[in-house]
């Protein structure tokens, strides 16, 4: 049996991202530097012959000397090759982080838009493909890869068969340009979901290993590292979640609510479930007396000390059924209609009134 090559493969750590849509934004920025230390002691953990970093491990336009001495105190603990493949958030310059002069001897930064061989043991190849400033172009298009043993391909682009919504495509290239360049398979980032793509046999032949914390709301898939083994020329990849953070969408119905004790009560139970780690954009909702107050700095202050942040979308409608009744018109006539038969205790009719209002208020109550 051949030896066993072990490399660890990390990407979109983005410390010193900025983030806007909700509030903790230092806190956050604090996991991601927490989460780069467990990807260094993952990959001690697992004996790693290389930590392999498939770009965006930082954001260039607010990382400075602190976020330098970090990253390199790490790497430099690793002890071992560390790969990196520059993205088009941290893209290779004479002024990047990169560049700097303490950079640990056991980095290697793949500076240029061009594939560059880094031989390992076992019969490992890992070529290496940077960003510059410029859009590098289709990485994989006129790429050839044909040293013996199993070739690695350390990228950050865009798998253009699985580009997110709203993802913009950078370094683009197809699953088929993998294959036909003879990588054994592809190590990437720029996705912040992981994923693992193989072809008809099981065999992987791209994965991203997915930001180590979330990002953004909405993201699709694990968060963590990859764990990629090499034993007689057969690739395995294990994926290693990491996350302690959670970006979560939270609606909250406040029907029929008439009072802020009401708001609050209905806060408090919906929120239960969460903790200092999580941070919630939560949509309140529903059709509310008139007068009902909905303070965001009271809820805020009430519920903020437990939870990593929050934010409130206030979507109410405000609505006196009974004052509507006496309209003399369609909408008086519908909502007098759905209020008896509410009030004779038919559920149907209770949430069909909310909706009826919502209608002629030209407002959509969404469910």
């Amino acid at each position: 049996m051949g030896a066993k090559t072990t490399v660890v493969h990390a990407a979109d750590v983005h410390l010193e991202t900025a983030f806007t849509e909700v509030r903790g934004g230092a806190r956050r920025r604090a996991a991601l530097a927490d989460a780069f230390v467990r990807i260094v002691d993952l990959a001690l953990e697992r004996g790693a012959a290389a930590l392999t970093i498939g770009g965006d491990l930082y954001e260039a336009e607010r990382a400075g000397p602190q976020t330098a001495r970090f990253i390199f105190a790490q790497l430099a603990r690793f002890g071992g090759p560390v790969l990196v493949a520059p993205g088009n958030h941290d893209p290779y310059s004479s002024r990047s982080l990169y560049a700097r002069d303490d950079r640990p001897p056991n980095v290697r930064v793949f500076a240029e838009p061009a594939w560059a061989p880094y031989p390992l043991a076992g019969g490992v190849t890992i070529y290496g493909f940077g960003h510059a400033p410029a859009e590098p172009g289709r990485p994989f298009a006129n790429a050839r890869f044909d040293r013996p043993g199993t070739r690695i391909a350390l990228v950050h682009g865009s798998d253009e068969d699985r580009c997110p919504p709203g993802k913009r495509a950078t370094a683009p290239f197809t699953l088929a340009e993998i294959v036909a360049s003879g990588a054994t398979c592809a190590l990437a980032g720029h996705y912040h979901g992981g994923a693992v793509l193989c072809d008809e046999s099981g065999a992987p032949r791209l994965a991203y290993p997915g930001s180590p914390e979330p990002i953004k709301f909405g993201e699709r898939g694990s968060h963590g590292a990859l764990v990629v083994t090499v034993e007689n020329g057969r690739v395995a990849i294990e994926a290693v979640e990491l996350a302690r953070t959670r970006l979560i969408d939270l609606d909250v119905p406040l029907d029929d609510a008439a009072s802020e004790h009401f708001v609050l009560g209905a806060l408090e139970m919906a929120l239960a479930p969460y903790g200092r780690d999580d941070f919630l954009r939560v949509r309140l909702h529903g059709t509310i007396a008139p007068g009902t107050r909905i303070d965001r700095d009271l809820i805020a202050d009430r519920f903020g000390g437990f939870l990593g942040a929050i934010e409130i979308a206030d979507e109410t409608v405000t609505a006196d059924y009974a004052a509507i009744a006496r309209e003399p018109n369609v909408r008086g006539r519908a909502v007098a209609d759905l209020l008896a038969l509410a009030e004779a205790g038919d559920a149907d009719a209770r949430a069909a009134l909310r909706y009826t209002v919502a209608a002629f208020a030209g407002t959509e109550l969404r469910p």
